[in-house]
């Protein structure tokens, strides 16, 4: 609705002048109008079918999914580099995959962690037995019974 810029009133629409200074309306700026949000579920809304172009949501993160498969092989830093990549890039560019890099990242250190803890332990048993395996002692003539030499 139009409204005189110069005392306020709020002439008829498509007046010429306005009734209660005589100021012409023609030149008078509109009051300014609040752009429509848009909401879910409305055309254009970010990750909405736009037509027949398709979705406007971005695609998975490659490195993310290729961190995370590999994140379960025996591959030591492969799957760390590519989830933390991932991880990076599903940030500044906005595509999926986030939850991905993130649990590749946490599969490959706990896997680490898990194979520095077995060796320390294996490392520590070895040491703790003295080198001395009996059921391997060559020294009480046990395995040369098995093989028939004696």
């Amino acid at each position: 609705m139009p409204f005189c810029q110069n005392c306020g009133a709020f002439p008829e629409p498509g007046a010429p002048a306005c009734p209660r200074c005589g100021k012409s309306m023609a030149t008078a700026p509109q009051p300014y109008q609040l752009p429509h949000p848009i909401y879910p579920g409305q055309p254009g809304a970010p990750g909405e079918p736009t037509g027949s172009l398709g979705w406007t949501q971005p695609g998975l993160n490659t490195c993310a999914m290729l961190g995370f498969v590999m994140s379960w092989l025996p591959i030591p830093f492969a799957g760390l580099v590519l989830s933390i990549l991932g991880l990076i890039q599903c940030g500044q560019t906005g595509q999926r995959g986030r939850g991905f890099a993130i649990a590749g990242i946490i599969l490959r250190v706990a896997g680490t962690v898990l194979i520095i803890v077995g060796i320390a332990l294996l490392a520590y048993f070895a040491v703790d037995s003295g080198g001395h395996f009996p059921e391997w002692d060559w020294d009480d003539g046990f395995a040369f019974t098995l093989l028939g030499l004696r």
